[in-house]
């Protein structure tokens, strides 16, 4: 068909193009190019789909790595709020901003008081006495607290191994070391972890009567005469009459300073009576401190009155009129131990010093951190025997001077005190059960602090070899 009086470029209706079976597309040279109107591809010219050509995406691929590429930086922030958050949490619960609420979680969680009553076995004898001169062979915190006066009272103490079902559920098992185990049940068994072994012990080390060297690392605890000992179990203290408080024995004792002057009636007039030097109640005759050396050797300034078996007079235990002649008849009393170690002192000190005479010590001791200053005469002070006896003549011969060592009575009283007491308060120690001890090697702990020479000059091993001669 021929389409007169067209020129070049000129269309025809659109109207007759859209009924054609073919519809025409428009090149840029101005053709226009037929094609089928129902078919539609986006193809090259070798029929591949456009999606197919090189470097082509297609609309999912296109999704996908959108939504893979914006997920790394949705990653570092899920991170970045997570460490800020455990950042946050944990400046505030630092102690910097928050202690308070630290130590008030912590002591609801952990109370520092403990209701539960303590239990506490006596394993061995005291000297024989399986009660160690308590009133019953089970005390509980009636008895502790109104026979024994203890401030914490909230224990048990028996001397029942089956007081408990089991000996791995007392809290403390007290081992008296200078009384043997018995055959038939030398050590608890089974031991537990929570519970605290103590080493007794009134008496100075050369009365031990347990193999120390078998007991490494068996004790937790120490309750001995000792002041660096867990609990401190003197033979008497010394109370502050005004404030009531223990002064000593203790390493540090604040004293009062002894007056200028004093005057004491009732020792004024015993004075004239006490026409005796020196008296001393002994039936240990031979020792390691050697103190059987000086007596004799201060016999050779004054006499010496010596009781007892290492003597030549008698008088009866528990005779009052040995405790009076005493307060009427003596001006000194020879209180000397058997053995020269730290911090021991026996009860014979303490039973002198509430007579009316003054004690001479001889001992281990620093006697400044048991007794006040000027109510004793310490011979270790001295260097030679004759510079003791001749310090001893002349108080005894000054009434003045005698009496002034009676001051410390204007303000110091004598008590004594169960030392179970401290042990149930040791128990009671909220820091206790979180405290981890244990004696790696009691013996040189307990030997150690005892040596054989005294610090005044006595000669020892000439005396003996002459008292040896004349018998």
């Amino acid at each position: 068909m021929s389409f007169p009086n067209l020129s070049a470029g000129q269309s025809i209706m659109p109207g007759l193009i859209a009924l054609a079976p073919f519809s025409t597309n428009y090149d840029y040279s101005g053709d226009w190019l037929p094609r089928k109107a129902s078919h539609h591809c986006s193809c090259k010219s070798d029929g591949r789909p456009l999606s197919d050509r090189p470097g082509h995406m297609s609309m999912a691929v296109r999704s996908n790595r959108l939504l893979s590429g914006s997920r790394v930086p949705l990653l570092l922030l899920l991170f970045l709020l997570a460490g800020t958050l455990i950042i946050v949490h944990r400046v505030s619960r630092s102690p910097i901003l928050n202690q308070y609420m630290i130590l008030r979680e912590h002591l609801k969680e952990h109370p520092t008081s403990s209701s539960r009553t303590r239990t506490i076995l006596i394993w061995n004898k005291f000297f024989g006495d399986p009660r160690w001169k308590l009133s019953w062979d089970t005390l509980g915190p009636q008895e502790l607290r109104d026979e024994l006066q203890c401030p914490v009272y909230t224990c048990e103490l028996s001397n029942k191994h089956d007081y408990l079902p089991s000996l791995d559920m007392y809290d403390a098992i007290v081992f008296h070391a200078a009384e043997m185990y018995s055959i038939f049940e030398p050590v608890p068994s089974p031991r537990s972890p929570h519970q605290a072994y103590v080493f007794a012990l009134m008496e100075p080390p050369g009365e031990t009567k347990h193999r120390l060297d078998d007991e490494i690392g068996f004790y937790n605890l120490t309750m001995t005469y000792r002041l660096d000992s867990d609990i401190v179990w003197p033979y008497g203290q010394v109370v502050d009459t005004e404030t009531g408080n223990v002064v000593a024995p203790s390493p540090h004792p604040h004293w009062r300073k002894p007056p200028s002057g004093f005057n004491n009636t009732e020792i004024w007039d015993l004075w004239p009576g006490k026409t005796k030097t020196a008296a001393w109640f002994v039936s240990h005759c031979e020792t390691l401190s050697g103190r059987e050396v000086l007596a004799e050797k201060l016999k050779e300034y004054f006499t010496v009155d010596i009781y007892g078996k290492c003597g030549t007079l008698s008088c009866a235990r528990g005779d009052p009129y040995c405790d009076e002649m005493l307060d009427t008849d003596y001006l000194f009393y020879l209180a000397f131990e058997n053995s020269i170690c730290d911090d021991y002192v026996t009860e014979k000190l303490y039973s002198a010093l509430r007579r009316n005479i003054i004690p001479v010590v001889f001992g281990g001791a620093d006697y400044s951190r048991i007794l006040p200053p000027h109510s004793y005469i310490d011979a270790n002070q001295f260097e030679t025997v004759a510079d003791l006896a001749l310090h001893m003549d002349y108080v005894g011969g000054d009434p003045a001077e005698y009496v002034s060592y009676f001051w410390w009575r204007e303000h110091y009283s004598l008590a004594s005190k169960s030392p179970f007491c401290d042990l149930c308060a040791r128990l009671h120690d909220p820091a206790f059960k979180y405290k981890s001890q244990v004696y790696g090697d009691i013996q040189s702990w307990w030997f150690n602090s005892c040596r054989l020479q005294s610090r005044i000059q006595l000669e020892r091993d000439s005396f003996r070899r002459a008292a040896h001669q004349t018998e």
